[in-house]
């Protein structure tokens, strides 16, 4: 099954929902890739690893003439892969706007990945192309929210995108859950946003702000490797355990 994890606001903890996630669905025992489809290459970096490093890139699987898609998976744990992205994404991206059928490239280059129980793809933060590709290839959407008002409002947004693509591209999508992220307990307003969120949409967990999230990019280890006693990895396994359980 493919997720899209995606939201048009920056700073939502996408990237770190998709690394910890996959890492605990891996640790499950479940076969799992990243797609880092971001020019930032947030999510490579956060595996520990440079861009530059590797031969072959999100860049490859996405140009005229692409490469095969196992030439651009690399293994960064057991049973966890990745298609790393590069700053090259962003002149490609517009290129992509030319192309026929430009929504479904990566959908197409995905289908030789059939041997994968997931595929993560973290998308960047703006309702791009890239992002449309994103949901084009995806089963399903997880939204990592903000806990504030303005996170909250922007999701009508992503909502009319998803709606647009399972009209026009992928009628099949459809949006799996919400990740409540950066929640302050003690601030009224997140707990009123959360109350929100909860009723109107399926919240598949909630993470508070905590700095072990993102502590370990330095060394590539995410917060469900390094501190897998922590409350907050604690949560990103039970998002993973309810994934495991709605796939079935």
């Amino acid at each position: 099954m493919i997720f899209a994890i995606a939201n048009q606001k920056g700073g939502v903890l996408k990237t770190t929902t998709t690394y910890n996630v996959s890492k605990a669905l891996a640790e499950a025992g479940k076969c799992v890739l990243m797609v880092d489809l971001d020019s930032q290459a947030s999510l490579t970096i956060s595996t520990g690893h440079e861009p530059s490093e590797y031969q072959n890139t999100i860049c490859d699987l996405l140009k005229k003439r692409p490469e095969k898609v196992e030439k651009c998976i690399y293994n960064i744990a057991e049973n966890l892969d990745l298609i790393p992205s590069i700053i090259d994404l962003a002149s490609l991206e517009m290129e992509l706007m030319s192309r026929t059928a430009r929504e479904s490239v990566l959908s197409r280059a995905l289908e030789e990945a059939a041997k994968y129980d997931f595929i993560l793809i973290d998308c960047p933060p703006q309702l791009s192309i890239l992002t449309l590709n994103a949901l084009a290839a995806a089963d399903a959407v997880i939204i990592p929210c903000k806990t504030d008002y303005l996170s909250y409002r922007g999701l009508e947004q992503l909502e009319n995108t998803i709606d647009e693509v399972q009209d026009l591209v992928n009628p099949d999508l459809h949006i799996f859950g919400i990740v409540a992220t950066l929640y302050e307990m003690v601030v009224k307003d997140h707990n009123e946003i959360l109350d929100m969120l909860k009723e109107k949409y399926n919240v598949i967990g909630v993470t508070k702000k905590s700095a072990l999230a993102t502590k370990g990019i330095y060394d590539g280890k995410c917060v469900v490797e390094r501190d897998p006693r922590s409350e907050i990895a604690k949560e990103y396994v039970k998002i993973a355990n309810i994934i495991m359980k709605g796939c079935k």
